[in-house]
């Protein structure tokens, strides 16, 4: 090796005019995958905060009332969809509401149940209208008690699919109250 090349290999050594294109090449794809998790746990964590406050809304708004008729469900589950936007709860979600009662000593069953429209299949994890309702442990009903329980269930779907630990998952929320002025037992048309 010459003298002349051995200065030129050096003078390429010391050069530092390309070091910040070649920390930008292995920074930026970090930079990107940080930015897109921090905007899908974000998404994340308020879809969770909407579908708790629909579910508690929704059971809360029942449990006021005086009486339910069909055409109030249907409202309810018109204003659980818009209580949850910006996320399309009719298409990517469904709305359970039950009426769990205890009219005797035995075992407390669903009064009746009503689901929202949506394209998601979902089954209460209450139980059927006529059987045994399963309730959580610890929650009982006395005697001629009533309770209202609004299940939300939701598909989520991230926005950016396999860069972000975030995956496809059902997520599931439950809120359970008594009715304030009468037992809810029944819908009326």
């Amino acid at each position: 090796m010459t003298l002349h090349s051995l200065r030129r290999v050096l003078a390429f050594a010391r050069d530092r005019r390309g070091s910040v294109l070649m920390e930008l090449a292995i920074g930026l794809p970090l930079l990107v995958m940080i930015l897109l998790g921090c905007f899908e746990a974000s998404r994340y964590v308020l879809l969770n905060q909407k579908l708790a406050r629909v579910a508690a809304s929704t059971a809360d708004l029942v449990a006021q009332a005086d009486g339910i008729t069909e055409a109030q469900i249907t409202d309810l589950f018109t204003a659980a969809d818009d209580g949850a936007m910006p996320f399309d709860l009719a298409d990517e979600g469904r709305v359970i509401i039950t009426s769990v009662t205890r009219p005797t000593t035995a075992a407390a069953t669903v009064a009746w149940q009503r689901t929202s429209p949506g394209t998601i299949s979902v089954t209460s994890s209450v139980g059927a209208v006529g059987a045994t309702a399963t309730l959580p442990t610890g929650f009982t009903l006395r005697q001629g008690d009533n309770v209202i329980i609004a299940e939300v269930f939701y598909h989520y779907r991230p926005v950016f699919l396999g860069e972000t630990p975030f995956t496809t998952t059902s997520l599931y929320h439950v809120s359970f109250d008594r009715p304030r002025v009468i037992n809810l037992t029944q819908v009326s048309p």
